[in-house]
């Protein structure tokens, strides 16, 4: 992997971790879905890098989302894992199989495809069972109509942007990488793996009180490291999760309103779901919150990325709507 192969992986991947910023501050109705932001520059990366640089951009891109959203040791994170690797697989196998006979809006609307179909299968094999086929048209609808705006909007950019074009032609003038010096904490790797212990308990727990203990701990962890708790899209979420149980009723019948019925298992299983589900974010959360370095990265990659990573977050009220491409073009060419 050549010098500008590697500039153009940091640039792309510093624009990966600012767009799931933007994405997980969007209100939505359950913790994975997305609009797909963060597949914008993996859609300008299929034409301008190997095969072995786009690999590298997917996982900057994968775990990026997973440490913004605080998702990493959730099960959320196997919805992104499965979402993302199945897109990216997508959209460079049409862009380098079609080449020019493939828009973008093609590329993006095949990526969101593949990503909703893979984040649907793992949500009806682990949290909402059968009752996922429910919620399959309009996700897969949303999913269409996202992925078709992005399309339209990355075609702009691969029309009119100058870094872009040039990063394609390669003659960009990469710059040296800056020396970031990241240093462990051992509060920092004790509570990683408080967090991991919590985890393989929750997920092995017998009984549903100590699932719901397990959650509540994790809940007071979370508000004792001051991290803004999100109570709304969690309620939500839990909802959600017990609402799509009930609708494979089995068990003993509890009640039956408008005739239809609320069963036992169905609703243990339900609340247990949701209790893993919810305790998995917080616990994940807790444990990558203040975590700001990250051992090992002094150079290459990485510390371009990171540097480049606050170049874009101090400049950000400089992107206006009026000229978006051309405000981002701009930032873009900044020194990291």
């Amino acid at each position: 992997m050549d010098t500008t192969d590697r500039h153009v992986i940091a640039r792309l991947g510093a624009l990966c971790f600012f767009l799931s910023a933007i994405e997980f501050m969007i209100p939505k109705p359950l913790p994975f879905l997305r609009i797909g932001l963060a597949n914008l520059p993996l859609m300008l990366a299929v034409a301008i890098l190997p095969l072995r640089g786009y690999a590298a951009l997917v996982l900057v891109k994968l775990f990026g989302q997973a440490l913004v959203g605080g998702t990493l040791f959730s099960w959320i994170f196997l919805f992104s894992l499965a979402g993302t690797i199945s897109s990216a697989t997508i959209m460079y196998l049409l862009k380098k199989t079609l080449r020019s006979h493939i828009s973008y809006v093609g590329i993006s609307v095949a990526g969101a495809f593949a990503s909703n179909a893979a984040q649907l299968f793992i949500a009806q094999q682990f949290i909402f069972g059968e009752g996922a086929r429910l919620v399959a048209p309009p996700f897969l609808l949303a999913g269409i109509v996202s992925g078709t705006l992005l399309g339209f909007f990355t075609n702009h950019i691969a029309a009119t942007s100058r870094w872009y074009a040039q990063a394609k032609a390669g003659t960009l003038q990469p710059q040296p990488a800056p020396a970031i010096i990241a240093s462990s904490k051992e509060s920092s790797s004790a509570r990683l793996l408080t967090a991991l212990t919590l985890i393989i308990a929750l997920l092995f727990s017998p009984s549903l009180f100590l699932t719901a203990g397990i959650t509540a701990l994790s809940f007071l962890l979370l508000l004792i490291s001051k991290t803004r708790v999100h109570l709304l899209p969690a309620i939500i979420t839990a909802v959600s999760i017990l609402v799509f149980n009930l609708l494979v009723p089995f068990g003993k019948v509890l009640a039956q309103p408008f005739s239809f019925p609320i069963t036992q298992g169905a609703l243990l299983l339900g609340i247990k779901k949701a209790l893993i589900l919810e305790g998995m974010l917080f616990l994940s959360r807790w444990a990558l919150a203040g975590t700001k370095s990250f051992p090992g990265v002094r150079s290459g990659i990485l510390s371009e990325m990171f540097a480049f990573l606050a170049v874009l977050t101090s400049h950000k009220n400089k992107i206006t709507r009026k000229n978006l491409v051309a405000s981002i073009d701009k930032i873009m060419f900044e020194r990291a």
